[in-house]
């Protein structure tokens, strides 16, 4: 028997295997959410606490980015939460949060919160979330959230 031959034989012998994909395979999505975002103010500080989901499927490398009202002191991250950078010689303000929460199962959620200081009068005064993740969503308009300061 040839090379060719046997290659062929290989190749016949697999197709069976290799198609039709496997409806997972012909699928892969997850439907990532922002379940609820909720600001509390109390005692000069502000607590955004962030639900996370995955409807079905897996969402891989989930991460959440939290955008901060303008002017507000970042006190406090949960763990997995990075600050983007401070502007010189205001080490205390920021911009976003990045929260890294890893894979999120189908039918999961995750919660994490975020802890600022009360923004200057004057100013547009609110949250934004937007989650993201390595998996397609099939559904991306539920990914982000807003949430006026009370």
């Amino acid at each position: 028997m040839t090379t060719v031959s046997r290659l062929a034989a290989l190749l016949a012998g697999l197709s069976g295997t290799l198609w039709p994909p496997l409806p997972q395979q012909a699928l892969w999505q997850a439907d990532l959410q922002i379940r609820s975002l909720t600001v509390t103010a109390g005692r000069g500080a502000l607590l955004a606490r962030v639900v996370v989901g995955s409807e079905f499927g897996e969402a891989i490398a989930t991460r959440v980015e939290v955008l901060l009202p303008v002017g507000v002191g970042l006190l406090e991250t949960d763990v997995g939460c990075t600050a983007s950078p401070s502007p010189p010689g205001v080490s205390v303000l920021r911009a976003r949060v990045v929260c890294v929460l890893g894979n999120l199962p189908a039918h999961s959620s995750r919660a994490f919160q975020v802890l600022t200081t009360i923004p200057p009068i004057g100013v547009t005064r609110g949250f934004g979330v937007l989650a993201v993740s390595d998996t397609p969503d099939p559904r991306p308009g539920n990914n982000f959230a807003e949430m006026a300061i009370p």
